[in-house]
């Protein structure tokens, strides 16, 4: 009797063991990734990785791409820019080159000016030519509108009294003019050649106790011109 109970004591227990091992190994397995799915998944990576690479190589390339057109771009735009500069200083340059002057004492009539107690700037009325605006009616005073050479001559006239006059650059006198006459008609002239900057004011002094006379006939004149323009430091002889 008591061999029957533990034979069959052995017996339920090697039936629960044997119920319970599969169970186990199957959450074993299940928790241990087979060897043959890491390597797929390694397999995996690895092509992902591959193919992430010759893109980003791509990329890299049209990027490289991009920014040399850029720089062409650039560049060209910057040529664009120049070229435009250049026109629009060659416009100007044409449209400076365009200035000469020549005027006379009076609008109408005849007169003599004259004598004053001081040197007394003439204003010259009668304007025959002023392209480029710049000699102004009102002042007397011719204004340079670009550095250059110009050229400049004035004459006066003077009818039965003693004349003279001097060319001014903004204070400084240049060459003057006399004219004696006591009795009769006389006139007398002075030109010069003059560096000036843009700015620069040129215009005709009546010397002081002197007089001056004009006439429909227009004996008393100053007249310019702007020869050629001048780049700064560019300073040639003029004679």
């Amino acid at each position: 009797m008591k061999i029957t109970v533990f034979l069959l004591l052995l017996l339920v227990c090697s039936v629960s063991t044997d119920q319970s091992t599969p169970e186990t190994d199957k959450e074993i397995h299940l928790q241990q990734p087979c060897p043959q799915d890491v390597h797929a998944v390694l397999r995996e990576m690895t092509a992902s990785l591959a193919q992430l690479k010759t893109e980003m190589t791509f990329v890299q390339k049209e990027n490289q791409e991009q920014a040399a057109k850029l720089k062409e771009l650039e560049k060209q735009e910057t040529e664009v820019e120049r070229q435009k500069t250049e026109i629009n200083n060659l416009k100007h340059e044409l449209k400076v080159k365009q200035v000469a002057f020549s005027v006379s004492l009076l609008a109408e009539g005849d007169a003599t000016l004259g004598p004053f107690g001081t040197h007394t700037t003439l204003i010259f009325k009668h304007v025959v030519t002023n392209i480029g605006n710049a000699y102004n009616p009102n002042t007397g005073m011719f204004t340079a509108p670009v550095r250059g050479a110009y050229h400049f001559e004035f004459y006066i006239g003077t009818h039965g009294a003693n004349t003279a006059a001097v060319l001014v650059k903004n204070t400084n006198h240049i060459f003057a003019a006399y004219e004696h006459q006591s009795a009769n008609f006389g006139s007398s002239s002075q030109g010069a050649t003059l560096l000036l900057e843009a700015g620069d004011v040129v215009f005709v002094r009546l010397w002081q106790q002197s007089k001056t006379y004009d006439n429909s006939n227009r004996h008393t004149t100053f007249s310019g011109h702007l020869i050629f323009t001048m780049l700064e430091g560019n300073t040639p002889s003029l004679s």
